[in-house]
């Protein structure tokens, strides 16, 4: 696989260095926009699920939260990383930790379902699709029902206003 962009061959196994949007892209070339890493909710993201997969046909996946993981974070910090969520293929499940709640960590974790692959370009391919379907959703304000898509990066930031005199 290439960067459809600077044309650099990109690895899904490394896909810690790469960005999936329609296609598979080096993270020099392309960025995730704020909506799809923001932490968002657990509960948001569990509704997302279903909106994801049957908009691509897919059977529903079971998604969950590791409980312990909210009042244990040696539960998901490992040794060099932070575990963000796990998918099991045979159970059709995905378990979130708390810092995975965010829309590309799901994406990525039902690329793999889906697949039921690890990081190949088949699973890339999925993980890109989703993503881009996401996105789109994203860029209409459409997601799930009681949530809303987009935030501002600021939530609180006082708004300025001026007074003419």
């Amino acid at each position: 696989m290439n960067c459809p962009k600077c044309n650099r061959l990109v690895d899904p196994a490394t896909h810690g260095d790469l960005i999936f949007d329609g296609q598979v892209w080096c993270a020099e070339c392309r960025v995730y926009g704020w909506e799809l890493t923001r932490p968002r909710d657990f509960q948001e993201i569990k509704a997302w699920g279903p909106l994801i997969w049957t908009a691509f046909g897919y059977e529903p996946v079971l998604i969950e939260q590791d409980l312990k993981s909210l009042t244990d974070p040696t539960t998901f910090r490992k040794e060099t990383s932070v575990l963000l969520a796990e998918a099991d293929h045979r159970q059709r499940k995905v378990l979130f930790y708390p810092p995975g709640c965010r829309l590309s960590t799901l994406c990525h974790e039902l690329a793999h379902i889906f697949t039921s692959q690890d990081h190949t370009p088949e699973w890339a391919a999925t993980f890109a699709r989703l993503v881009a379907w996401v996105r789109s959703q994203l860029a209409n304000n459409h997601g799930p029902q009681g949530f809303s898509a987009n935030l501002p990066i600021y939530p609180n930031r006082p708004r300025w206003t001026t007074s003419s005199s």
